[in-house]
């Protein structure tokens, strides 16, 4: 696999909170709350909501989309088809944007290190590959990365060809 694919098969397995293989609605259910519990926000907050809606579009858009056989569920390959520029952004940034919010506990513009540490964490990511991305996002060890910063991280992601983007630490 190429270093983007590599990147998707992990967002992949960190969306599927149960681990059964598919993404289904209840999985970004899960994934909105494991993020507002870990963060310590309270679910009827305006960022928690904008989180929740952002799971909601991610999910609507990824099934609207690519559900070709009305199952209510997709695979890995059907996921990796999805990220290309238009269903990013239509998609994919309401939930970066949410993310990034919700992690900006002071909605200064940065994200303390703790708070991705336990945001990233509640997606799923590995925690050792979380400081990574840390260490690539904030190179002189301030404690806070920039919500632009890791929004655009967010992007190159998903989007990026070949294996320079700074979330392939994710990986």
């Amino acid at each position: 696999m190429d270093a983007r694919l590599d990147r998707i098969k992990a967002a992949f397995d960190a969306l599927d909170t149960n681990a059964n293989g598919y993404l289904e609605a209840e999985d970004f259910d899960r994934l909105g709350h494991r993020i507002i519990r870990a963060l310590d926000v309270a679910e009827s907050s305006p960022k928690a909501q904008a989180l929740h809606a952002g799971c909601r579009r991610y999910w609507q858009g990824l099934v609207g989309t690519l559900d070709q056989n009305s199952d209510g569920k997709l695979t890995c390959e059907e996921y990796a088809r999805f990220h290309e520029p238009e269903g990013y952004e239509a998609n994919v940034r309401p939930y970066a944007e949410a993310l990034t919010a919700i992690c900006d506990r002071d909605d200064d513009g940065f994200v303390q290190h703790a708070e991705l540490m336990r945001g990233l964490g509640a997606v799923g990511f590995p925690v050792a590959n979380i400081e990574e991305l840390a260490r690539a996002l904030d190179p002189q060890g301030t404690g806070q990365i920039s919500r632009i910063e890791w929004r655009t991280a967010i992007e190159e992601f998903f989007l990026a060809q070949g294996s320079h983007a700074v979330g392939d630490t994710l990986v």
